[in-house]
């Protein structure tokens, strides 16, 4: 399975979140990805999905993209959604927003923590507008070789 692209394309509803972290779950462990690495990238996944539909999603007929693509060193998935829910409000996470949202993360609070999340446990993230007037959202995860665990 080296050096292979995978696209997916599920609505935009939390249904279809929970199928698709199995599936990168199922991947990431076949890659030889560490049982805590694979929680990671399941929890990354999850955040990055949750953020597309609830705040990057007209409605649950446009749907996200996924780009899985996989090479000898690393795992990446990149998370496209294609605009905000609000009517003439495009590309939502601003330079501005993300200040105000990192500002605002609370450990009370129930929302904002999704960004911070993806940005502690990838090894490369990336978020920036796209054509579409959405999101995209890229996230990296290194692959260890055997001779990387060597003292």
């Amino acid at each position: 399975m080296e050096n292979s692209d995978i696209k997916l394309k599920i609505p935009s509803a939390n249904f279809y979140i929970e199928p698709t972290r199995a599936f990168i779950g199922n991947l990431a462990q076949s890659l030889g990805f560490s049982r805590k690495r694979v929680a990671d990238i399941q929890l990354v996944l999850d955040e990055i999905c949750s953020n597309a539909v609830h705040h990057g999603s007209v409605d649950a007929t446009v749907g996200v993209k996924l780009r899985i693509r996989i090479d000898t060193n690393s795992l990446e998935i990149l998370v496209r959604d294609t605009g905000s829910r609000h009517t003439g409000e495009k590309n939502w996470l601003t330079h501005e927003r993300l200040s105000e949202i990192e500002a605002n993360r609370s450990p009370c609070s129930e929302s904002g923590h999704g960004i911070f999340i993806a940005k502690s446990l990838a090894d490369t993230y990336e978020m920036q507008p796209n054509a579409a007037g959405g999101t995209d959202v890229r996230v990296v995860f290194g692959r260890l070789k055997p001779s990387d665990l060597k003292l």
